[in-house]
């Protein structure tokens, strides 16, 4: 279970245009995560084989007290992480555009304290990224034309493990400030 901010569709769409043509350009291989995956991770609450209720409803109190405006981040570079062992195969390298922002700093440190406020453990090391793939050999740090993605909510995520499937438990808002008029 973990918290994420996912692009619009139409963001999704361009970033996976400049995959495509990344991968291509490179002539890089690997395991593909779908678009509709494309997400930055904001906190991991855990790997549990149920979801417990009592961790769901902390998670979704901890949601309810995060109250930003939507914002805008930029994907500005891509690299690799260093390599997941696989048992009896090659080990994998996950292909990431790295994420710039300062609201998505904001966002994490604020719902890292409402997690806390709501008895969870937060992490404080973030390393804001979009994974793209997991290629068979690991790529250095590149610059890459600026792709800008306006983040309008984020969402609690239980992911199926071993099953590359998201489940969405809750999705918030990031509502613009309203005007006050005289």
């Amino acid at each position: 279970m973990f918290f994420a901010v996912f692009p619009a569709a139409e963001d999704a769409r361009r970033i996976e245009r400049f995959r495509q043509d990344f991968l291509k350009a490179n002539h890089f291989r690997g395991s593909m995560l779908r678009q509709d995956r494309f997400h930055v991770s904001l906190h991991h609450i855990g790997d549990f084989k149920r979801l417990k209720s009592p961790r769901t409803y902390a998670a979704e109190l901890a949601g309810d007290l995060v109250q930003l405006p939507a914002f805008e981040i930029t994907l500005n570079a891509i690299k690799s992480f260093g390599a997941i062992p696989k048992r009896g195969r090659a080990p994998s390298y996950p292909l990431i555009l790295c994420c710039e922002g300062a609201a998505l700093f904001e966002l994490h440190e604020i719902l890292g304290a409402a997690m806390t406020k709501s008895g969870m453990r937060a992490f404080p090391d973030f390393t804001p990224h979009l994974t793209l793939s997991y290629g068979e050999w690991p790529i250095l740090k590149q610059e890459i034309n600026p792709i800008h993605v306006r983040i309008t909510g984020f969402c609690l995520v239980h992911s199926r493990l071993g099953k590359t499937k998201y489940r969405i438990i809750k999705r918030w808002p990031l509502v613009e400030p309203k005007l006050l008029l005289h």
